[in-house]
């Protein structure tokens, strides 16, 4: 308690100096989020948008410049040898024309090419590797750019290519594998090897490892020690503490399946979900960057979670779209997927109000810090973490800084010795950031820097 009194005292006389200069916001206008228009920022994603391409410009809006869409056999293939395109084409070629790339991942579910007993999860375990590696050919074929055999009218291509979301647990119904740990690596590895021999410059993205077992798998390997849950309902919960997950038959999935995929298969990136606590996500992609030894990006991500026992606030939404998003970037991922355009039931309950735009499409506070973002992360920005949280805008201008909760005050004290002109959002729902001299609540997110209003200026 007295330390937080502290911090409330060092802030309050961080905005007394903010008030009596010129450079830390007494000169500096409101920033008015809601009415900047952005390009799409290939830095800044989201995962699963519909089927509904009338929305899609709703993503431009936002400055999402790469998108994730399935790519489903059983839809695109429906019997052996028939193929039907034109929902994939109409998606993949909506994308394209608004500067989004598409980011394709594959689903092996099929009525007819899969064994019986794995059609309950969507990765389902081919009769015949050569039948869907043919149809993962196709695919890839169609959308390269090269002039052959591609979708007509092709404007671009796809870069970005995925197979076996969520793969580690049999039962796990956005994803999932049922069989044997040698049967999914050859899946996997068919399945990157069809990919690219269809375009050899295409990147072959590793299934996402789900939050909840990317947690257990930093607790099982001593790299954390914290309870690891998941909230079904308000009166359902999962939970995994130390002792089982530290318990034989999780110690067995590890060395029997997760640690023979990412050290076997074939693969150019590795993907963490990213759901739960924003602060888990610095370790969780650097664990999956040490095992799979490769590049780590976030083909999922999203926020504020529920999961465990927070409530979804407008705030929480903006913090989290920009503390999840600079976590990736700032580990060297390419982007972070944010998880879907509009709110519906069709996911778990701690990720109810993850979505962008409401039911009918309102923008959340969310479309604001993406608009943001993609202004202040130019293509040679990256972003540091900073000591107290929060984080430093590296490029080739001035830095910029941004934070909230206990990291604010000292991005305050920064811009004040600075002279160096801050602001704080005063209201997410509108998306309002106020000069701090106008006054700040304790812990409000802060951004920094001298060309901030350039950067965020209606007319850059």
């Amino acid at each position: 308690m007295r330390a937080s009194a502290q911090r409330v005292g060092v802030l309050c006389a961080v905005l007394l100096t903010c008030l009596a200069s010129t450079g830390c916001g007494a000169a500096a206008q409101t920033i008015d989020l809601s009415r900047l228009v952005v390009e799409p920022n290939p830095r800044i994603g989201l995962s699963f948008p519909g089927s509904q391409v009338r929305y899609y410009p709703y993503m431009a809006g936002a400055g999402v410049g790469v998108a994730r869409i399935a790519v489903t056999w059983q839809l695109i293939e429906p019997e052996r040898g028939r193929y039907n395109w034109r929902g994939l084409d109409e998606r993949v070629g909506a994308l394209l024309a608004l500067g989004i790339r598409p980011f394709l991942t594959f689903e092996s579910k099929s009525d007819w090419g899969t064994r019986p007993e794995t059609s309950k999860v969507k990765n389902g375990d081919p009769t015949d590797l050569g039948l869907w590696t043919g149809f993962v050919g196709r695919v890839t074929e169609r959308y390269d750019g090269d002039g052959r055999d591609d979708m007509p009218g092709l404007k671009g291509r796809v870069v970005h290519y995925q197979a076996a979301n969520e793969w580690e647990s049999p039962t796990n119904p956005s994803g999932g594998w049922i069989g044997s740990g040698a049967a999914l690596i050859a899946y996997i590895n068919a399945t990157h090897d069809a990919v690219k021999a269809a375009d050899p410059q295409a990147v072959f993205v590793l299934g996402g490892i789900a939050s909840f077992n990317l947690d257990v798998l930093l607790v099982a390997l001593d790299r954390a020690d914290f309870r690891v849950q998941q909230r079904w309902s308000e009166a359902s919960t999962t939970v995994f503490d130390r002792d089982r997950i530290k318990s034989p038959d999780i110690a067995a999935l590890i060395d029997e399946r997760v640690m023979p995929v990412l050290r076997e298969a074939r693969y150019d990136i590795a993907d963490a979900h990213l759901y739960g606590p924003e602060e888990r996500d610095a370790a969780r992609l650097a664990l999956l960057a040490e095992l799979s030894g490769r590049p780590v990006l976030s083909a999922e991500c999203g926020g504020p979670s529920r999961d465990y026992g927070d409530d979804y606030t407008p705030e929480g939404h903006f913090l989290a779209a920009v503390h999840r998003h600079l976590n990736v970037l700032a580990s060297g991922g390419a982007f972070c997927l944010w998880f879907r355009l509009g709110e519906d039931d069709k996911t778990t309950w701690g990720n109810r109000f993850t979505a962008l735009y409401t039911n009918d499409a309102r923008p959340k506070p969310g479309v604001w810090a993406f608009r943001m973002l993609a202004r202040l992360l130019g293509p040679d920005v990256l972003p540091h973490p900073l000591p107290a949280g929060g984080f430093e805008l590296r490029g080739s201008g001035d830095p910029v800084r941004l934070a909230w909760g206990e990291g604010a005050a000292d991005v305050l004290d920064w811009a004040a010795r600075g002279s160096t002109p801050a602001w704080c959002l005063i209201d997410p729902i509108q998306g309002t950031l106020a000069p701090v001299g106008a006054g700040c609540a304790p812990g409000a997110f802060i951004v920094a820097g001298s060309d901030v209003a350039r950067l965020l200026s209606l007319d850059p």
